[in-house]
């Protein structure tokens, strides 16, 4: 069963501009420029009463609601250009230097522009599958 939207999160924890698979260059603090991807969007549904890790603090929902948590790899911030951080992330010349980020959809979508999109590949999603297990464990959060 379905749990209804609440309003024990905000409205910006429940939309997400992007999708999976989606290539996106975000500036950093150098000037420099890096490709990100989007690997998971995940609906979470929350009953009223359970906890959820987020940025350190934990969370207890005062009624049923939903968030959504997007899982995403983080480049290197190895590009001078946006043109040239695109012209990466559209030949798949781009590194990664973090394979799983967990973060609410408002932390992930900010600052982030839409360069593309490329399949999410069984390999790329390790990371997302290891803080999977450990999240549904109650071990695990999100930032």
């Amino acid at each position: 069963m379905s749990v209804e939207a609440g309003s024990y999160f905000p409205p910006d924890f429940k939309v997400f501009a992007f999708k999976e698979g989606d290539l996106l260059v975000s500036m950093r603090g150098e000037g420099k420029f890096a490709v990100n991807k989007i690997l998971k969007v995940d609906r979470h549904q929350m009953r009223a009463g359970e906890s959820i890790l987020i940025q350190g603090k934990l969370f207890t929902a005062t009624e049923d609601d939903y968030l959504l948590i997007v899982s995403a790899a983080y480049g290197a911030t190895q590009f001078s250009s946006m043109e040239e951080a695109s012209a990466a992330a559209q030949s798949g010349s781009w590194r990664v230097e973090i394979d799983h980020v967990p973060n609410r959809a408002s932390g992930a979508a900010q600052g982030q522009t839409l360069v593309g999109n490329a399949g999410v590949k069984e390999a790329e999603l390790e990371g997302y599958k290891r803080w999977r297990q450990e999240f549904l464990a109650g071990r695990a959060g999100v930032f």
